[in-house]
């Protein structure tokens, strides 16, 4: 056999089972330390905010406008494992005078140590036609894999990052962003905060731009009033209208998921065909609104008013409802499997008995 007929043989046959191996054992790994692991990243984004807020001694008005979770090759390489999180001003990648902590995730690594040793020990049966180097980009290729298959957890943990007291320090931006990455690589937005009030008008106008630019993704409109607009049909992934006050906006038919309308107040909205998969009603006012046929599997509807509603035929598996308040709220058709609602709620909201079959009543045994 070449070369090429070598390498082809050593993935398919050696590398691509211990790979699988490896990134199993990983999770398992990451699922024991997932609490570990959050606690590190909150604390070195604190320490990050105390070494901005020290460094305004020298540059009055440095604030950190980009936070970023980095994994170096260099790190793989060296089997350390140290991934960095960045502090950018506005600048991103041109500020000079970034600043970082480093966070050590060997204890998460350690399944590729041992994938490397296995790797290295196999490959010597091609005689030379299978190098380190090939070994090596194995190695980075699966590596920053897991590192990113990571980001989702982030995105969770961070999920109501800006109600946190030391995200409110001077060291940092009004419009900040969260990003993961590999070191200057390309980067994943995990959370967008932007404290400026904003009008109907700015959020209307991102429909002239192109779709295929995102312009509504992981956009924040918080603490804003908006009134009268059609935003039908639209890519809406992870927008924040947390605290806003929304009146006769049309969102039917688009994509809403993972997205906040926490302490939200929501009247005569349109949800029809909508899907909100994840999404935050937690605490909101709901007044006079159509969610008909909307897939709000997942929905964080906790302690919110809700008021002349319909979720005739939603999807609502899995939503939760406790401590929420119900006036004349309409669940005809609507698949509430493994749905959670307050025991004083039942007998008030009208379910099927059919339904009833399927809920959770305040996080308990099923009905």
């Amino acid at each position: 056999m070449n070369r090429e007929e070598s390498l082809k043989q050593f993935k398919e046959n050696m590398a691509k089972n211990l790979a699988e191996e490896c990134k199993v054992k990983f999770e398992e790994n990451f699922k024991e330390n997932e609490e570990n692991v959050k606690n590190l990243i909150i604390d070195n984004m604190k320490s990050l905010i105390k070494k901005a807020k020290d460094f305004q001694q020298v540059i009055e008005d440095y604030k950190i406008a980009v936070f970023q979770f980095e994994l170096l090759r260099i790190n793989i390489l060296n089997e350390s494992y140290k991934t960095f999180i960045h502090g950018y001003n506005s600048l991103w990648y041109l500020d000079k005078d970034s600043i970082y902590e480093e966070i050590d995730l060997k204890f998460l690594f350690e399944p590729f140590i041992d994938l490397k040793e296995k790797l290295i020990k196999e490959k010597k049966i091609y005689m030379g036609k299978v190098n380190n180097y090939d070994i090596q980009e194995i190695i980075f290729d699966l590596a920053v894999e897991c590192y990113n298959n990571m980001s989702e957890s982030a995105r969770n943990w961070l999920w109501n990052l800006d109600e946190e007291e030391w995200m409110k320090e001077s060291s940092i931006q009004d419009f900040y962003i969260i990003k993961w990455s590999e070191y200057q690589g390309e980067s994943e937005t995990i959370f967008t905060m932007d404290n400026k009030e904003k009008n109907i008008k700015e959020l209307l106008e991102l429909k002239k731009q192109s779709e295929e630019k995102l312009p509504f993704v992981y956009t924040v409109w918080k603490n804003s009033i908006l009134e009268n607009g059609d935003l039908t049909k639209q890519n809406m992934l992870f927008i924040n209208f947390k605290g806003s006050k929304l009146k006769k906006i049309d969102f039917s038919e688009s994509d809403i998921i993972r997205s906040q309308f926490k302490d939200t107040e929501v009247k005569k909205c349109e949800f029809k065909n909508s899907i909100l998969i994840g999404t935050s009603f937690e605490n909101s006012k709901i007044e006079d609104c159509n969610f008909n046929n909307g897939d709000c599997r997942g929905g964080d509807f906790r302690k919110s008013e809700l008021q002349y509603v319909d979720f005739g035929n939603a999807n609502l598996k899995n939503s939760n409802f406790t401590n929420a308040n119900f006036t004349n709220v309409s669940f005809e058709g609507a698949d509430v499997e493994d749905a959670i609602f307050s025991e004083k709620d039942i007998p008030y909201i009208h379910l099927t008995p059919e339904q009833l079959q399927t809920i959770y009543i305040d996080g308990g045994n099923e009905v």
